[in-house]
């Protein structure tokens, strides 16, 4: 029937418009949600901020003796294999 299209028509309007203002509302919500998460962090204590620094002195260490064998020839650039690693440990 004709009449019933435009019922169908304006249904369909009202529930996308809805939709779309029930996900800027619910978005809305999230974005203040993690703002207050923000504010509520502690500052690290020291002990913690020690760890971090040793943490990046062993791996700038690390890199230093990987540059230190790349340079000597002891290690190669392409990757080993198990053996061929086991074989250059066993050398040292």
């Amino acid at each position: 029937m004709p009449w019933d299209r435009p019922v169908v028509t304006r249904l369909l309007t009202a529930v996308m418009l809805a939709s779309v203002g029930g996900l800027l509302f619910l978005s809305s919500q999230w974005v203040r949600m993690a703002e207050a998460s923000r504010d509520q962090a502690s500052p690290a204590s020291l002990e913690m901020m020690q760890l971090l620094h040793d943490e990046h002195q062993l791996i700038v260490e690390m890199v230093k003796a990987q540059l230190a064998m790349l340079d000597s020839g002891l290690l190669d650039s392409k990757p080993m294999a198990a053996t061929e690693r086991r074989q250059a440990i066993a050398l040292r």
